[in-house]
């Protein structure tokens, strides 16, 4: 009886996904910028919003030491795109320009 709770809750998850309705009414997309203000392993805050990196985000740096998520720290400026879903803000794409400092 579980095994066929748990199938029945996973078939629904499935078929709300493919409803058009469902994923377009909830979808919702946004480009923001600033300074990340504290960082985790797959998210970020800035200005008290968390954002959850997705895990086919791509990432576009002109600078050597931020090849990777895991490079940047607190207080770097990127610019990014994302999508919400259900009130959850997901980043797709993130933008990093290394700072002229001359």
């Amino acid at each position: 009886m579980k095994q066929f709770k748990t199938l029945l809750t996973q078939l629904l998850v499935i078929t709300s996904l493919m409803l058009p309705w469902a994923t377009t009414a909830a979808l919702e997309t946004f480009e923001k910028a600033g300074h990340i203000t504290s960082i985790g392993y797959d998210t970020f805050t800035m200005r008290d919003q968390k954002y959850r990196i997705s895990p086919s985000a791509q990432l576009k740096s002109n600078d050597a030491s931020r090849n990777k998520f895991s490079d940047f720290k607190k207080g770097d400026e990127i610019y990014f795109k994302g999508k919400i879903l259900n009130g959850v803000f997901y980043v797709d794409i993130i933008f990093y320009e290394k700072p002229d400092l001359s």
